[in-house]
Parts: C-alpha cells; structure tokens; sequence
C-alpha cells in the first residue's frame, strides 16, 4: 500500500529532523573562560607579605583585603562578571581550613553575579605524592560532595555532565583517582606536564619559557591555560621569569592565540585571577611597570568579549546550515510523497 510507504517517509523525515534539532543543541560551539581564585588573604597580613614565600610586589586598588570580606567578594565578583568570566576555580586546602572557610563565604555570592564555581585541591598534607592515596581521595570527595556539591548543585561547574573537581600536582604522580572515583570528573593540574606525563591541564604555560613564539597546548578535554605574567625569582631559587614588566605584550598574544584558533578550544583557563606571590594576578592592581592598574582586567574583558561574538558568530552559521538541511530534507520528503500518492 502506497500509504505505508508514506507513513514510512514522514517517520523517517521526523526522525531527521529530531536528529539535527538534538545534534544543534546538544553540542556546545561556545568556549567557557575559567579563572583560578584565590580565597587565602586576610586583613591581619594573612599571605600579605607576611612570610618569606609570600612575598607581594603588586598592591590591589582596594588595597590589602581579607577574603572573607563580603564588600570584597562582591567587588571582585561584579569585576569578573563583567569581563565575562564564567567560572572560579577556588584554591582550596582542605576542610576546617581557612580557604574553606572563605570559599563558603564567597559561593553565598556566586548565584547573584551568574556565575559558577569549582573546587582546587592543593596538595595541603604536604608533597609527598604518597599522601594522595585512595583513601584521600574517599575522604576529599565526600567532603566537597557534602559541603560544595549537593548544597550547591545548580553552581557548581559540570564537566561532561558531572562534577569537576581539580587537584594541583603532586596529587595523581602515584595515585590516580579517576576510575575508583567516576561519578566526578576529576582532572589534575601542574607544571611542565610535558614532561611529567600524569597531568591532565597545564597551571600555566610555563612551556613558553622555552619558546621564540606564542603557540599554545590544547590539553585534554580542549583546555588551554593562559597567563598575563610569571615571575617568582623573588622568593624562589634560581625562579623563573616569564614577561615580568608586561614588555612583550604575551598576555594579548595569547588572547590572540586563541581567537585565531577557538574552534579547537573548549575551555580557556586563566591563570589567575589573584595570585599575588607569582605575580600571575588580573585583578586590578598598582604596579611599577605600568600606569594602568586595570590594563591585565581591561585586555581579559576586552578578548572575551570579542572570544563571545566569535561564539554567537560560530552557533547562528551552524544553525542557518541545521535549517537549510532540513528545508532540503522536507523538500525532497514532499516530492517523494507526492509521488507515492
């Protein structure tokens, strides 16, 4: 019968066009811009220069802050919604400690700005890569799962559909916790991953101390980190050094590097947002190698802005080409039945 044949073309037509509804809307064209968020200071000199590993050469414009300063993490929030940032990465060391009191205080805040966060691990039992066992992990997951995870769920940034939680090498060296663990994604951030081979997403792109140009490492997942500046030769020996005084202008080269290649990207990860000793900070700060404490804020702001009309750009041709193919398909579908009838 010639209405089967009918029935059969419609079922198929609907069933392609379900398809390219769900292939539109399930894959995100859109690169996410994360930054690492650091939640130790307070106002008693807390991490203020307050020990020789601490030392700070750049002063914010609101001056020496206490995290845990509800005035403060509005300002900073505000500040990073406004650049476009999506989500915090909040350094945190490990239950009852002072971050985790702070990074409390700073999620209460999150839902007002739009914005999510996750949870960084520091090595806080010390670094011998042994300490970071299963049995840490039990214990680390359950607490972020009970504290941060559940009471938080529409917050906390998802990674393939779960949980993202980082941890700072030397946790993973000897122990991976990915496979006992799967109902998180859990990914390991560090340095020279190149040659270390167990981390999954660069801390910052130390490879370009050893490079004539600014050609970035996608990482797993498609996630490349980027820095506005290194240095910690003030509190380090030997240290490194990487466009200390801003001269060679890597910060908007890398940004560059990035709008040129987006679409092999799926996650900017900046580092960081207020990470003073290392001097890697974008947060409005004074600075004696510039006059504008707002330049790194003003250029991150500036480049995610034009990363998002890259995206709009990038979804409205897509879905142009997903109306088109399916105007072909229903026109063809059309004929077919006709001629069937």
């Amino acid at each position: 019968m010639p209405w089967k044949r009918v029935y059969l073309v419609v079922l198929v037509v609907v069933v392609a066009l379900v398809a390219l509804t769900l292939g539109f809307t399930s894959v995100d064209r859109s690169v996410t811009v994360g930054v690492y968020f650091y939640v130790w200071y307070s106002s008693d000199s807390r991490h203020w220069n307050d020990s020789p590993v601490t030392p700070v050469t750049e002063t914010p414009v609101i001056g020496f802050y206490d995290s845990r300063d509800e005035h403060v993490v509005g300002w900073q929030l505000k500040l990073l919604k406004n650049a476009g940032v999506d989500f915090i990465v909040i350094s945190w060391w490990g239950p009852g400690s002072f971050e985790d009191e702070a990074a409390k205080i700073v999620i209460k805040h999150l839902r007002d700005y739009g914005l999510k966060f996750t949870i960084f691990v520091e090595p806080y039992l010390g670094n011998e890569p042994a300490l970071y066992n299963r049995s840490f992990w039990e214990n680390t997951t359950r607490y972020i799962r009970v504290n941060y995870i559940e009471p938080y769920g529409d917050l906390y940034f998802h990674l393939h559909g779960k949980p993202l939680i980082l941890a700072f090498n030397p946790i993973g060296l000897l122990y991976r916790p990915d496979v006992d663990f799967p109902e998180f994604t859990i990914r390991i951030v560090g340095n020279d991953i190149d040659n270390a081979k167990y981390q999954d997403w660069d801390y910052w792109p130390d490879y370009l101390l050893h490079s004539d140009s600014v050609e970035l490492r996608v990482r797993r997942d498609n996630v490349v980190s980027i820095i506005p500046r290194y240095c910690d030769t003030h509190f380090r020996t030997p240290g490194v050094c990487l466009d200390p005084d801003l001269s060679q202008g890597l910060y908007r080269k890398q940004w560059e590097w990035i709008l040129r290649n987006a679409d092999k990207v799926s996650i900017v990860m900046i580092t960081s947002w207020n990470e003073y000793h290392e001097r890697t900070q974008i947060e409005p700060s004074f600075s004696n190698e510039t006059r504008d404490p707002w330049l790194l804020y003003d250029t991150a702001k500036e480049y995610i802005a034009l990363l998002r009309r890259r995206n709009t750009v990038v979804n409205l041709v897509v879905m142009i080409m997903l109306v088109l193919i399916a105007a072909f398909i229903m026109k063809h579908a059309v004929r077919f039945i006709k001629k069937l009838i």
